[in-house]
């Protein structure tokens, strides 16, 4: 029986693991719908909590700051306590915040509450993959994975959509009270139906020191990436926040080695482990490369060639949806075939969408949009499912919350860096006032001279963010066969390679 397979279901009714799918399923949903759904919103929110731009840009941002900085720390944290309980005080954060969320008067209060919903989110991403890891089997892990992927790209397309139909009908608030009703379903449901896998007992020392270190490191770095195109490059704060983080990092990677098995990162995974520490890499390329694509078309459309923005929407809308028929689709291939062919070629198809990409003009038609767009979805449907299966199968048990963790860390990573990334490319073109514009629905590129400038720059990004997509297909095909790894490890790994057929 493979590596995870011990703790199965036990004296459980075969119904079991599917219930717990439907119950991580809704949490790997929430957490992404959370993320997309408040971009629609922030112009009524600017509005009515009178808030300026700069402020208004925090509201996402902050909370994908606080699940970047907090998961790791909580896979580490879930290892150590076991997963039910922190999954299900996750939904309950989640679920108070967001009903703190609907109720805030000022900026100030909405972000420090968007903060909170972060690390319910965090605790919620962390824990959905690893308890499923945990219940299934080898041979229908990567399915299962696969449906909680679809799970996520679900979450993050129909967030524009229907945040507009919420705000346009209820108001802005409303996004945030729907969560409520939902979030006290699922974990009343979870209290009821989701029960504590077996854990072998280990070290129980929290690694506070190095998930401080981390937390601030990262925290400074997105502040940097974020903040940088505004203060300037070489300027101060902008060179500080950037050492302060290097040498927070550089502390964290000194801690865990020195705190071995209790650390919160086993630091041999990523210098022992080839198939864990490439997969991983690939996962945040992957984001690097991809996250600011739909910021951007989605001015492109409306900015460029005068699209209203619900047909904006749904142009944006053909990404997502592939990548979510698709992933559990090469989920279940990679159970079969095994996941670095399949990664690598989906890395392959990103990097040509978006080399193609690069041949938008002024006169493009919507179908131009959309055939770009589903190439670089079918990419990475046959990419994420396959790569989170073989991160997951490639640690043993006790370390699923960290590697469940360090992927979901890698993915958050990358989207803050890809948006930072990829703006500071565009500003090297269009004018940091007139882009300011363009983001705050303002200004129009529609004029031949800005639209120009502005094509010029997202060919540029996407340029780059194809470069960056090609050192994400080589990082996948050099993952190997997990050779370096424990002899458990090497042959679950291999079992997810091979197919169900060689599990041991």
């Amino acid at each position: 029986m493979a590596l995870h397979d011990e703790t199965l279901i036990g004296d459980q009714p075969k119904s079991y693991k599917w219930t717990v799918l439907l119950i991580t399923t809704i949490g790997s949903f929430m957490t992404p719908l959370d993320g997309s759904i408040v971009s629609i919103a922030i112009p009524s929110i600017a509005s009515e909590l009178r808030i300026d731009f700069a402020t208004a840009v925090w509201i996402p941002t902050i909370y994908l700051l606080s699940i970047a900085m907090l998961l790791l720390s909580f896979g580490r944290l879930s290892d150590i306590k076991g997963r039910k309980s922190l999954f299900i005080s996750g939904f309950a954060v989640f679920t108070v915040a967001s009903a703190l969320c609907g109720t805030s008067q000022t900026g100030v209060q909405l972000l420090l509450f968007r903060a909170l919903q972060g690390a319910g989110g965090a605790l919620m991403g962390v824990n959905a993959p690893a308890i499923v890891t945990d219940i299934f089997p080898s041979n229908e892990r990567g399915k299962a994975l696969g449906i909680n992927a679809m799970a996520v790209y679900i979450g993050l397309s129909v967030g524009p959509s229907l945040g507009g139909f919420f705000v346009q009908s209820f108001g802005w608030r409303s996004i945030f009270y729907v969560n409520v009703p939902i979030g006290v379903a699922v974990i009343l449901l979870s209290l009821m139906k989701l029960r504590e896998s077996t854990r072998h007992p280990g070290h129980n020392r929290f690694d506070l020191l190095g998930a401080t270190a981390f937390s601030v490191g990262l925290a400074a770095l997105l502040l940097a990436l974020t903040l940088g195109e505004d203060y300037g490059w070489g300027s101060l704060p902008i060179v500080s926040l950037f050492s302060v983080s290097g040498i927070s990092l550089a502390s964290f990677i000194a801690v865990e080695r020195k705190m071995g098995e209790d650390a919160m990162l086993d630091t041999s995974l990523l210098f022992h482990n080839r198939l864990f520490a490439a997969a991983n890499a690939s996962t945040l390329l992957n984001y690097i490369s991809l996250y600011a694509v739909t910021f951007f078309m989605s001015l492109y459309l409306q900015r460029v060639l005068d699209y209203p923005p619900v047909y904006a929407g749904m142009t944006l809308l053909s990404m997502p949806l592939t990548m979510a028929i698709l992933s559990p689709i090469s989920g279940w291939l990679s159970d079969r075939f095994g996941s670095r062919l399949l990664a690598s070629l989906g890395m392959g198809i990103i990097c040509v969408g978006l080399l193609f990409s690069t041949t938008l003009d002024l006169q493009s038609s919507s179908a131009d949009v959309l055939i770009r767009l589903f190439v670089i979805g079918f990419g990475m449907g046959l990419f994420a499912s396959p790569n989170t299966s073989a991160v997951m199968g490639s640690v043993e048990k006790e370390r699923l919350g960290v590697a469940s963790g360090t992927l979901a860390t890698m993915r958050f990573v990358g989207q803050s860096t890809s948006l930072a990334l990829m703006g500071a490319v565009i500003s090297t073109v269009v004018p940091p006032e007139v882009l300011s514009l363009l983001l705050s629905g303002i200004g129009n590129a529609g004029t031949s001279s800005t639209g120009a400038a502005f094509v010029d720059g997202i060919h540029r990004a996407f340029l780059l963010s194809a470069a960056i997509s090609a050192l994400g297909l080589i990082t996948s095909l050099v993952r190997g066969d997990g050779k370096g790894t424990t002899k458990e490890q090497r042959s679950t790994a291999h079992a997810l390679q091979k197919g169900p057929d060689v599990a041991p």
